[in-house]
């Protein structure tokens, strides 16, 4: 009898356990691209220590997952079928080898092509010049929500518009948005290192908040427009904020894809 039993213990934790359910605060946005009129979506998924993102539609058809409460990031590229994962430690490794590399790559800039000069330079200045905000005019409404005007000035120029949305306009405590408050700490001090050798084309820097920045202090962003000499470049437009249940599969890379490591080459 004990030999049955545990027969049917082994093949019930051998079994695959289906995702649980788990509750959080779900915003889905769309962003357009102002030149060329075309339109990708975004979804956030939110609970107390995790927050992934959703891109897909135009050229964007990736994921990056965060979990404050292990200091792990994820960045998953649908489009390849793979994804690049990294723990405290790893992450920790990866700035160590890119700033030796700099330092290397900074006493042969000479010999470099634009192209090689023109990532350094990203990487090497990244703090030279943060955006300061600013308050402009009165409470405006956007979509269902009353929201403040902020422009973000970088070097003299307009970078950015962000309406912000207070907590109490939202209707959702703020501490069910404390993820977000931790990922931007964990990009400020991680990521702003390795975007320029993801994957994405460097896209990750449009995630960089300046402690200046009204994100999480005032509230959260329910329309953003980013510029490029000060003219309109692209547009992100909240479309709805809701407490519900999801899967807590969304917090992990998909089954089957391939597990790639970072490219340190500046091609």
């Amino acid at each position: 009898m004990k030999k049955i039993i545990l027969i049917l213990l082994v093949g019930f934790v051998g079994m695959n356990m289906p995702a649980m359910a788990v509750d959080g605060v779900k915003i889905i946005s769309k962003t357009k691209d102002i030149s060329s009129g075309s339109v990708s979506n975004t979804t956030i998924y939110m609970t107390e220590n995790s927050m992934a993102v959703e891109n897909n539609g135009g050229r964007d058809n990736s994921s990056f997952i965060f979990n404050s409460e292990k200091e792990e990031f994820t960045y998953v590229d649908h489009s390849k079928k793979e994804y690049y994962h990294f723990d405290k430690a790893a992450m920790q490794q990866l700035k160590q080898q890119i700033q030796m590399m700099m330092m290397m790559m900074k006493q042969f800039a000479a010999s470099m092509s634009e192209e090689q000069k023109k990532k350094m330079g990203k990487f090497m200045n990244k703090d030279a010049s943060p955006m300061e905000f600013n308050a402009v005019g009165s409470s405006t409404k956007v979509g269902k929500w009353n929201a403040q005007k902020y422009e973000g000035i970088s070097e003299g120029e307009k970078a950015t518009e962000m309406y912000i949305a207070s907590f109490k306009t939202i209707g959702i405590p703020q501490d069910k948005f404390q993820v977000m408050d931790k990922m931007m700490d964990y990009f400020k001090t991680n990521l702003s290192e390795i975007a320029t050798f993801l994957p994405t084309g460097g896209s990750f820097s449009q995630m960089g908040f300046d402690d200046s920045s009204p994100v999480f202090k005032e509230g959260i962003p329910v329309k953003t427009v980013s510029y490029k000499s000060e003219t309109a470049d692209n547009e992100n437009t909240v479309e709805s904020i809701n407490q519900e249940s999801f899967s807590d599969a969304l917090f992990k890379a998909p089954s089957g894809y391939s597990k790639k490591q970072i490219n340190m080459q500046m091609k």
